[in-house]
């Protein structure tokens, strides 16, 4: 609730509540600018999730957030088609800017 609450006066919002609802909503919604992706979800992990989803639209900007200390979970994520990666607890600040900066790109 708290990234919906962040973002939702600015920008059109998705939520899925596990890989496989994420992946029908980027199916259905092209136009998806930027994609925040958890690594660890219900129903497909999201590295799996990132694979599928640059079958389906290659310009969407993947911000994966993870938890997991390791950085081979998130060197896997990047090299399946991530851009970028933050680790929990999340720097708001930076996460806006980030966002804010892949919509003025996709946009340019």
């Amino acid at each position: 609730k708290g990234l919906s609450r962040l973002f939702a006066d600015d920008y059109t919002m998705y939520k899925a509540h596990n890989g496989i609802e994420a992946l029908d909503i980027v199916k259905k919604n092209q136009d998806i600018t930027v994609m925040l992706c958890d690594i660890m979800m219900p129903g497909m992990e999201g590295g799996e999730l990132i694979e599928k989803i640059r079958t389906e639209n290659k310009e969407v900007y993947i911000i994966v957030i993870t938890a997991a200390a390791s950085p081979l979970i998130v060197c896997d994520a990047m090299k399946k088609g991530a851009n970028y990666y933050m680790r929990k607890p999340l720097n708001i600040s930076q996460l806006e800017a980030m966002v804010q900066n892949a919509i003025k790109a996709r946009v340019a």
